[in-house]
């Protein structure tokens, strides 16, 4: 029989620590694992289980959190839940129980108490009937099939480009990479990726997880007709079309749909209302690269910075946060240099106003593939070069212009693009 093992869930340190000094204790002596982001945590339950116990730290100790153990619970019943948290959770209580929670340790707990716990959640275990593993998607070979990358775009204020720059990151990838890519549209009242791209879905999120209530088996064998795909050979999950269907979209439902897309396509862009709701931070968990977003004028830039603050509370990966300054205009009595100067960590992308993207969107063409000869396209294309694949080439712009000058401007372009990939 082998030794126990245990999960450690949290993106802290110190409850790892007190977790191995009260496993070395034990006997048999538990072997113990971390995860620190709650988006990977389904690559370490595939790799490194099964697990006897899982232990949810602080940082979990949210609703979007709850929602992500009630998943995780729901597909792997056998294994017990503990949840340490330094405070009440902001949750109701059926949320904790659903979440597959046997024990609630309040922080900070004495060795004797989470040694109790452990021992506890290792014995109900041992209890419960093992079930068999959920199956993972394999490809032709038997191999399993890699996740998606998960990008998301999310700002403070609204009028940022968030939707422009969605649509053009996902451009981008598919273009320089023939990789399949999709974009969910989790503005869930407002969202505008269907309008900005001229496209008329048919159905939407809501219509998705609508059929998964009545019969769950059959939405991932049907799951690509909820999507629409624009010319460029992007697809699209729209947002619904009545307001008042977000309210019946949940945490649960986002973390279902973002899981689901990166089993089906190489790339998911996320595109997100202005707020840090309990629907954005289920994103935000689960994405592998954020992108946060202002425009040169006081607020949004005074904005973005709060916004920095939270997600550092937040424990989010500041390696994973990208910054992108848009609509960067001069004399507008905010200098570009003083803004970038607020922000150490450096901006991904400074673009500027251009006239070219208004018209990009009324046609319903993202800017990189509607004029790529644009300053505004050189910026983006020289702001995302760093993303693609290792490998990966950017491909000559092509443009309308004369032949001479659209290689000039293929030279300037990747002459600078590999100066700041350098």
């Amino acid at each position: 029989m082998r030794n126990p093992k245990i999960l450690v869930l949290d993106r802290g340190g110190e409850l790892l620590r007190q977790v191995q000094d009260v496993a070395g204790e034990l006997r048999p002596r538990p072997e113990v694992v971390s995860c620190e982001r709650v988006g990977t945590v389904g690559e370490t339950l595939t790799d490194d289980g099964p697990f006897d116990v899982l232990i949810a730290g602080p940082s979990l100790g949210t609703k979007a959190g709850l929602s992500r153990l009630q998943i995780i619970h729901d597909e792997l019943p056998s294994m017990s839940v503990v949840l340490a948290f330094s405070n009440r959770p902001e949750a109701q209580l059926r949320d904790i129980i659903r979440a597959g929670a046997i024990d609630l340790l309040q922080l900070p707990v004495t060795e004797r108490v989470l040694r109790d716990a452990i021992e506890r959640a290792i014995e109900v275990g041992h209890q419960r009937p093992q079930l068999a593993p959920v199956p993972t998607m394999v490809d032709n070979n038997g191999a399993p099939t890699p996740l998606g990358t998960v990008f998301t775009v999310g700002s403070a204020t609204g009028g940022c480009g968030k939707t422009f720059f969605a649509t053009n990151l996902a451009y981008f990838l598919h273009h320089h990479t023939g990789r399949s890519v999709c974009i969910v549209d989790l503005d869930l009242q407002f969202g505008e990726v269907s309008t900005s791209l001229r496209l008329r879905p048919r159905y939407t999120i809501f219509d998705a997880l609508q059929r998964e209530e009545g019969d769950e088996g059959d939405l991932p064998a049907s799951f690509e007709e909820y999507l629409v795909t624009h010319d460029t050979g992007v697809q699209i999950l729209a947002a619904p079309k009545d307001p008042s269907d977000a309210d019946r979209i949940h945490p649960p439902d986002v973390t279902k749909i973002i899981e689901m897309l990166r089993e089906r396509f190489d790339y998911v862009i996320v595109d997100t209302p202005s707020a840090l709701t309990e629907i954005v931070l289920a994103a935000f968990d689960l994405s592998d690269h954020l992108y946060v977003m202002a425009t040169l004028d006081l607020p949004s830039v005074r904005n973005m910075g709060v916004f920095l603050n939270t997600l550092e509370k937040l424990k989010m990966p500041a390696e994973n946060v990208r910054l992108i300054l848009n609509k960067a205009e001069r004399d507008v009595g905010l200098d570009i240099d003083q803004v970038t100067r607020l922000f150490p960590q450096g901006f991904q992308a400074v673009l500027p106003y251009a006239r070219e993207v208004s018209k990009s969107v009324n046609v319903g063409t993202p800017i990189l593939a509607f004029s790529p000869a644009s300053e505004v396209s050189h910026r983006i294309e020289a702001g995302l070069a760093p993303i693609l694949p290792e490998g990966s080439r950017l491909h000559s712009v092509e443009s309308t212009d004369k032949p001479g000058r659209r290689s000039l401007f293929a030279r300037m372009f990747h002459s600078s693009s590999r100066a700041q990939a350098s």
